[in-house]
């Protein structure tokens, strides 16, 4: 695995790394798990990914899934949180709001709750199972819920919504 492979390394390093770990991948026939905080690497090596919050995974699914059609807000406020090549360069990035919840004392119910604009009281009381949206796609929000109410997806949230 590999844990943050390209950070504090300028550009054209930063290319060489990714080439050198897909070519490794590929020669060897093996995977390799990425554990980064850079989406760019994700797009630009992943097939599939793993979104985690406070230690749980809170989406799963193809590169295109999470990036194009993803259904988790934390995915959402991360996608937001990055410069993205079709918009203004000047445009603003949006933080995710708060602060990440004390592992050593979890709250109660979803961890990403008291940080979420589309939470609900269920989200502050039980951790949502993870809803199965396609064969390779998943997430664990209550939004999912068929009685949840209809929330679309921020168009500014990766790719142009679908």
């Amino acid at each position: 695995s590999a844990d943050e492979p390209t950070t504090a390394l300028d550009v054209t390093i930063q290319a060489q790394i990714i080439e050198l770990m897909k070519k490794l991948s590929e020669q060897t026939h093996a995977s390799i798990i990425v554990i980064t905080h850079d989406l760019g690497v994700v797009a630009e090596m992943a097939q599939r990914v793993i979104v985690m919050y406070a230690g749980k995974v809170v989406e799963q699914g193809t590169v295109d899934e999470l990036f194009y059609d993803s259904k988790h807000p934390y995915t959402w406020g991360l996608l937001r949180s990055v410069p993205r090549l079709d918009q203004d360069k000047d445009g603003e990035l949006v933080p995710i709001p708060g602060t990440p919840p004390d592992l050593f004392a979890p709250p109660k119910g979803c961890a990403f709750a008291a940080r979420c604009p589309y939470a609900m009281k269920a989200c502050l009381e039980v951790d949502p199972e993870h809803t199965k949206l396609s064969e390779t796609h998943s997430a664990a929000c209550w939004l999912l819920h068929p009685d949840a109410p209809k929330v679309e997806r921020p168009v500014e949230a990766g790719g142009a919504a679908r």
